[in-house]
């Protein structure tokens, strides 16, 4: 199964047109559901950890169709996002506890830290500006949020009371999705503070990766398309 999904993969990235379809197709599946997990999900009045499960299975399995990897690659992603979900998945079944989530956290979080170097790779390889590497670039930005989001969860429940959390304390996964794109952002609202000089050290680091990614991707993209726009004239 593996080895096929694989070698299908491959066969439909593998030169021109045909490429760039399957990246558009893939990247636009995981903006949305990046977009359900990020922006919608936190309005939802109950707490449904199936639902965000499901969102989150939906993300890693997108992504992992959503930039360019070669055959051995993709086939040890997939393996790994295979134990990424049945993971995620396990939670349903389980008691919740404190390992399983740091284990949860812990896997996805390397997943989407892996996806989002190959969707980075991508735009910096392009030799223009197409509508995949504009939504290459946007989807990288979203799950480096998500992924400083879980990295804040993590620390929160390995070091307890690192941060001074606001409202709804029970629903930790959307407190932390807002405080990480809030922090990313620098926009930094002061409802949520950090306590313990790492949990500080890591909102430093969100806001200062998250500028320097702004200024990085729109340098690529601005030099890959006068660059094209040159050559063409």
């Amino acid at each position: 199964m593996g080895k096929f999904a694989a070698k299908k993969h491959m066969d439909l990235i593998r030169s021109g047109p045909g490429r760039q379809k399957s990246l558009l197709k893939t990247n636009i599946v995981l903006l949305i559901a990046l977009s359900v997990l990020i922006f919608l999900m936190p309005v939802i009045p109950l707490d449904i950890p199936l639902l965000s499960r499901i969102l989150l299975g939906l993300v890693v399995v997108s992504g992992l169709f959503a930039a360019d990897f070669s055959s051995s690659m993709f086939r040890i992603l997939l393996s790994f996002a295979t134990v990424v979900i049945g993971v995620t998945v396990l939670g349903l079944f389980l008691s919740e506890s404190d390992s399983l989530a740091y284990l949860t956290f812990s896997l996805n979080t390397i997943f989407f830290v892996l996806i989002t170097i190959a969707l980075i790779t991508h735009v910096a390889g392009s030799t223009n500006v197409s509508s995949s590497t504009l939504l290459c670039a946007v989807n990288s930005y979203l799950l480096i949020g998500l992924s400083l989001s879980m990295l804040f969860i993590i620390l929160d429940l390995t070091v307890p009371d690192s941060f001074n959390l606001a409202g709804d304390e029970a629903n930790i996964f959307s407190t932390f999705l807002y405080y990480g794109f809030v922090t990313l952002t620098t926009l930094g609202y002061g409802d949520i503070l950090p306590l313990t000089p790492l949990a500080r050290s890591l909102a430093t680091f969100t806001a200062l990766f998250g500028q320097l990614y702004l200024v990085i991707i729109m340098a690529f993209l601005i030099g890959k398309y006068l660059n094209a726009k040159n050559q063409a004239s």
